[in-house]
């Protein structure tokens, strides 16, 4: 079993090795890079995983996502496909904030009845599954349920849960 552990430190060799080439970067850069290696360091690592067919980077799938591609598509050895959209998180910032707010609505919506979303965090979900809030706060105690919800559901994981995820057969 690959680790949340492996996972990262891939994910950061992967990030270190492209922005040494770069010289001085900004902050939007090396955030820019890091997502982008997230999904290729689970592509690398899933490839490895017993019950993995295949994996395939950047589908266009338009019954889950209308308007991108979905970062990887993986298809099991006893014939499941599991979409999973990458990311750093989905709580930190604004932009993750408004992709949350997006996978909430399709959860809501049922689109995750009908198909397997797995969305694959590289930071700990723990983090704001565990986070105190001060008793007037309004946004943070909603991305915390909402994240809790999603999680307890199988939408969002680490990459432990989606590996485990992958070895289930319903």
């Amino acid at each position: 079993m690959k680790t949340n552990q492996e996972f990262i430190s891939l994910v950061e060799e992967r990030t270190q090795s492209i922005l040494s080439t770069k010289g001085d970067v900004g902050r939007q850069a090396i955030a820019t890079t890091r997502g982008q290696q997230v999904e290729k360091a689970a592509a690398i690592l899933l490839s490895d995983h017993p019950n993995v067919e295949s994996v395939v980077e950047q589908v266009f799938e338009e019954e889950v996502d209308e308007f991108s591609n979905i970062d990887l598509v993986v298809t099991t050895k006893d014939g499941r496909t599991v979409y999973v959209p990458c990311a750093r998180d989905l709580w930190l910032g604004t932009s993750q904030q408004d992709r949350l707010q997006i996978v909430w609505a399709k959860f809501k919506g049922g689109l995750f009845n009908d198909h397997d979303v797995c969305y694959l965090c590289l930071d700990d979900i723990n983090t704001i599954l565990n986070k105190d809030h001060r008793k007037s706060a309004r946004r943070g105690p909603k991305i915390k349920n909402c994240c809790r919800v999603l999680f307890e559901a199988g939408v969002i994981m680490n990459f432990e849960h989606l590996w485990n995820h992958l070895l289930t057969t319903d």
